[in-house]
Protein backbone atom coordinates (compact mmCIF):
# COMPACT_ATOMS: atom_id res chain seq x y z
CA UNK A 1 0.00 0.00 0.00
CA UNK A 2 2.76 2.12 0.97
CA UNK A 3 4.33 2.38 -2.48
CA UNK A 4 1.29 2.50 -4.91
CA UNK A 5 0.22 5.91 -2.15
CA UNK A 6 3.84 6.97 -2.72
CA UNK A 7 3.28 6.51 -6.74
CA UNK A 8 0.23 8.23 -6.64
CA UNK A 9 1.56 11.60 -4.15
CA UNK A 10 4.42 11.56 -6.89
CA UNK A 11 1.96 11.58 -10.36
CA UNK A 12 -0.33 14.08 -8.43
CA UNK A 13 2.85 16.19 -7.93
CA UNK A 14 2.38 16.97 -11.56
CA UNK A 15 -1.03 18.34 -11.95
CA UNK A 16 0.01 20.79 -8.87
CA UNK A 17 3.24 21.50 -10.82
CA UNK A 18 0.97 22.19 -14.13
CA UNK A 19 -2.13 23.51 -12.55
CA UNK A 20 0.15 26.21 -10.42
CA UNK A 21 2.03 27.28 -13.49
CA UNK A 22 -0.94 28.06 -15.67
CA UNK A 23 -2.60 29.44 -12.71
CA UNK A 24 0.53 31.68 -12.51
CA UNK A 25 0.74 32.40 -16.25
CA UNK A 26 -3.20 33.38 -16.36
CA UNK A 27 -2.89 35.50 -13.04
CA UNK A 28 -0.44 37.93 -14.31
CA UNK A 29 -2.15 38.17 -17.52
CA UNK A 30 -5.54 39.23 -16.43
CA UNK A 31 -6.80 42.46 -15.43
CA UNK A 32 -9.85 41.50 -13.32
CA UNK A 33 -10.83 38.50 -11.48
CA UNK A 34 -13.01 36.08 -13.89
CA UNK A 35 -14.90 33.19 -13.74
CA UNK A 36 -12.36 30.92 -15.46
CA UNK A 37 -9.93 32.00 -12.84
CA UNK A 38 -12.04 30.93 -10.49
CA UNK A 39 -12.14 27.99 -11.75
CA UNK A 40 -8.45 27.68 -12.08
CA UNK A 41 -8.05 28.64 -8.54
CA UNK A 42 -10.51 25.70 -7.29
CA UNK A 43 -8.55 23.01 -9.76
CA UNK A 44 -5.47 24.13 -7.98
CA UNK A 45 -6.38 24.26 -4.83
CA UNK A 46 -7.52 20.92 -5.07
CA UNK A 47 -5.00 19.21 -6.77
CA UNK A 48 -2.70 20.37 -4.03
CA UNK A 49 -5.29 19.19 -1.38
CA UNK A 50 -5.22 15.94 -3.11
CA UNK A 51 -1.76 15.89 -2.45
CA UNK A 52 -1.47 17.13 1.16
CA UNK A 53 -3.95 14.79 1.61
CA UNK A 54 -2.04 11.78 0.03
CA UNK A 55 1.22 13.34 2.12
CA UNK A 56 -0.33 12.93 5.53
CA UNK A 57 -1.53 9.46 4.92
CA UNK A 58 2.37 8.66 3.52
CA UNK A 59 3.30 10.11 7.11
CA UNK A 60 1.36 6.63 8.88
CA UNK A 61 2.62 4.35 6.01
CA UNK A 62 6.78 5.61 5.32
CA UNK A 63 9.40 3.52 7.05
CA UNK A 64 11.30 7.05 6.65
CA UNK A 65 8.42 8.81 9.16
CA UNK A 66 8.18 5.88 11.18
CA UNK A 67 11.36 5.67 11.52
CA UNK A 68 11.84 9.25 12.57
CA UNK A 69 8.81 9.41 14.75
CA UNK A 70 10.00 6.04 16.78
CA UNK A 71 13.41 8.58 18.19
CA UNK A 72 12.53 12.13 17.24
CA UNK A 73 15.31 13.53 18.81
CA UNK A 74 17.69 11.55 17.07
CA UNK A 75 15.82 12.63 13.58
CA UNK A 76 16.01 16.25 14.30
CA UNK A 77 19.92 15.67 14.32
CA UNK A 78 19.59 13.48 10.91
CA UNK A 79 18.77 16.04 8.06
CA UNK A 80 17.09 13.36 5.65
CA UNK A 81 14.76 12.62 8.74
CA UNK A 82 14.30 15.82 9.53
CA UNK A 83 13.56 16.94 5.95
CA UNK A 84 11.12 13.79 5.85
CA UNK A 85 9.23 13.70 9.03
CA UNK A 86 8.78 18.07 9.95
CA UNK A 87 10.29 20.25 7.19
CA UNK A 88 8.69 18.29 3.82
CA UNK A 89 5.29 18.26 5.88
CA UNK A 90 5.09 21.86 7.31
CA UNK A 91 6.18 23.69 4.23
CA UNK A 92 3.88 21.83 1.74
CA UNK A 93 0.91 22.54 4.16
CA UNK A 94 2.23 26.42 4.20
CA UNK A 95 2.10 26.32 0.45
CA UNK A 96 -1.33 24.47 0.02
CA UNK A 97 -2.09 27.43 2.34
CA UNK A 98 -0.84 29.92 0.38
CA UNK A 99 -2.64 28.94 -2.67
CA UNK A 100 -5.76 29.04 -0.85
CA UNK A 101 -5.51 32.27 0.46
CA UNK A 102 -4.25 33.44 -3.22
CA UNK A 103 -7.26 32.25 -4.65
CA UNK A 104 -9.88 34.16 -1.87
CA UNK A 105 -7.91 36.85 -2.04
CA UNK A 106 -7.69 37.44 -5.69
CA UNK A 107 -11.35 36.66 -5.91
CA UNK A 108 -12.23 39.29 -3.18
CA UNK A 109 -9.81 42.11 -4.34
CA UNK A 110 -11.20 41.42 -8.00
CA UNK A 111 -6.91 40.95 -8.46
CA UNK A 112 -5.56 37.99 -10.45
CA UNK A 113 -2.02 39.79 -9.83
CA UNK A 114 -2.63 39.60 -5.90
CA UNK A 115 -3.41 35.77 -6.67
CA UNK A 116 -0.10 35.64 -8.45
CA UNK A 117 1.91 36.73 -5.66
CA UNK A 118 0.63 34.00 -3.13
CA UNK A 119 0.53 31.53 -6.29
CA UNK A 120 4.43 32.68 -6.72
CA UNK A 121 4.92 32.43 -3.05
CA UNK A 122 3.61 28.51 -2.95
CA UNK A 123 5.69 27.85 -5.48
CA UNK A 124 8.60 29.17 -3.88
CA UNK A 125 7.92 27.05 -0.96
CA UNK A 126 7.10 24.10 -3.17
CA UNK A 127 10.26 24.05 -5.18
CA UNK A 128 12.40 24.25 -1.67
CA UNK A 129 10.56 21.64 -0.05
CA UNK A 130 10.41 18.91 -3.11
CA UNK A 131 12.60 16.54 -2.29
CA UNK A 132 14.67 16.28 -5.58
CA UNK A 133 16.86 13.22 -5.18
CA UNK A 134 13.89 11.21 -5.60
CA UNK A 135 13.13 10.18 -8.95
CA UNK A 136 10.77 12.44 -11.05
CA UNK A 137 8.62 9.51 -12.60
CA UNK A 138 7.60 6.61 -10.23
CA UNK A 139 9.43 3.63 -10.83
CA UNK A 140 12.10 5.44 -12.60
Amino acid sequence: MYTGVLDLHNLIRWAVVLLGVIAIVVALGGKRWTPQQNSLGRWFSLAFDVQVLLGIILIFLSPIAQSAFSDFGAAMRDSTLRFFALEHPLLMVIAAVLVHVGVSRGRKTDSPRTAAVFYILAAAVVAYAIPWDRPLIPGM
